[in-house]
């Protein structure tokens, strides 16, 4: 679910809030602030909705210092937002780790776990 609404002065321009059953995401509901993002230009909009779906699909933020270079994913903490409006390679590759490949776990003779990933193919 995506909505946008003054929620007022909470402190957040977006937040995403996700329920995990087992490990997995089974809903996730992202907010767009507008007491904050009612002035705000295209680009910190698309930014924050990009951030906060991000964070429904279950990315991490790839920086948190919003005053460092950009690093041209909108995970990416920043006060300048142009660079930063869509998903870079690195989510990408973080969301094909997550949702394209499989996991297999075995216990060897001698209490070894040994860890198989492979990708899953389309």
């Amino acid at each position: 679910v995506v909505c946008n609404a003054n929620f007022g002065a909470t402190g957040w321009v977006g937040i995403n809030e996700n329920s995990i059953m087992r490990g997995v995401i089974v809903s996730s509901v992202a907010k767009m602030n507008e007491y904050y993002l009612r002035n705000a230009n295209f680009a910190h909009r698309r930014f924050t909705m990009c951030h906060e779906l991000g964070h429904g699909f279950g990315l991490p933020h790839t920086d948190e210092n919003p005053y460092n270079a950009n690093l041209g994913n909108c995970l990416d903490y920043t006060d300048d937002p142009e660079e930063n409006i869509y998903p870079g390679e690195v989510n990408m590759e973080k969301l094909r780790g997550m949702y394209l490949t499989r996991r297999k776990l075995r216990v060897e003779e001698d209490g070894t776990v040994v860890e198989t990933t492979h990708l899953i193919r389309r």
